[in-house]
């Protein structure tokens, strides 16, 4: 059995070790939720904004794990064509979340019931800013989803006119390594005849894996359209293209709204 195929398999035991944990830390959750509850109707009443929070969390963590399973089961479902690397980075990102997030609402819990212990409701208010979870925060989503991505969706979300993907096909290269490396070494740049007009362009870009290398295609696509613009100008100056925008539209809408549309997870405006 090669590398690949054992480390497939690893990961593959890993989820459903998470997909179990998980049902196991809900019956937690929701034993010592209950416990702060109650302490909490007894001292301030059913109405109370801390009593109610206490049945708040368990509606939360259940949600939150739910969504939690959707994404496993979406790496599990795709495991064979997602880059195995990416994807255990992406599980291991989802584990320390989970382990963060138990956390956070044990510590709300102790705060419910100290709040009621010392009969001071401030106590179990929640913090302002509270941690943001899998439900509150469209990062996680977009990273899982983003191990399905590959160039031709990149070109469907920048919508560049069908002219330029036509004319770019033939001088288009591909890199295949870490993130780092292909960082490095992609490129769009532009081609000069004598007179120093831009005639062409030549692209060198990466292999879509994940949300980082999606990043940088994107970042090396824009290059490459504002390029494409200047073909039968003179290049005078060094073209500046800056991506940030386009890439934190990919990252922060694009990728959960398809996280939303293929899975039905919840997208946080």
């Amino acid at each position: 059995m090669n590398k690949i195929q054992n480390d497939k398999n690893d990961l593959t035991r890993d989820i459903r070790e998470m997909k179990n944990g998980s049902i196991e830390q809900m019956c937690l959750i929701t034993f010592y939720s209950l416990g702060s509850y109650f302490k909490s109707l007894f001292t301030f009443g059913s109405s109370n904004k801390v009593t109610r929070d206490s049945l708040n969390i368990i509606k939360e963590m259940f949600s939150i794990l739910r969504t939690e399973r959707s994404l496993l089961n979406f790496i599990l479902k795709n495991i064979d064509s997602f880059d195995v690397n990416a994807a255990q980075d992406v599980v291991r990102m989802l584990d320390d979340v989970n382990d963060d997030t138990v956390r956070y609402y044990y510590n709300l819990i102790d705060d419910i019931e100290d709040a009621a212990e010392f009969e001071q409701e401030y106590r179990g208010y929640r913090p302002r800013n509270g941690y943001p979870t899998l439900i509150e925060d469209n990062t996680y989503s977009g990273k899982v989803i983003a191990l399905s991505e590959n160039l031709e969706d990149l070109k469907s979300f920048l919508g560049f006119e069908d002219d330029f993907w036509e004319f770019i096909k033939d001088k288009t290269k591909k890199v295949d390594t870490s993130v780092d490396i292909m960082d490095k070494m992609v490129y769009a740049i532009p081609i000069c005849n004598h007179e120093g007009l831009i005639v062409s362009l030549q692209l060198m870009l990466p292999k879509v894996y994940n949300l980082e290398s999606a990043l940088i295609a994107i970042r090396v696509y824009k290059k490459a359209y504002e390029i494409y613009k200047l073909i039968g100008k003179k290049l005078e100056n060094e073209i500046i293209s800056d991506a940030n925008q386009l890439q934190d539209v990919y990252k922060k809408e694009y990728l959960p709204r398809k996280a939303k549309d293929i899975l039905g997870l919840k997208y946080v405006k």
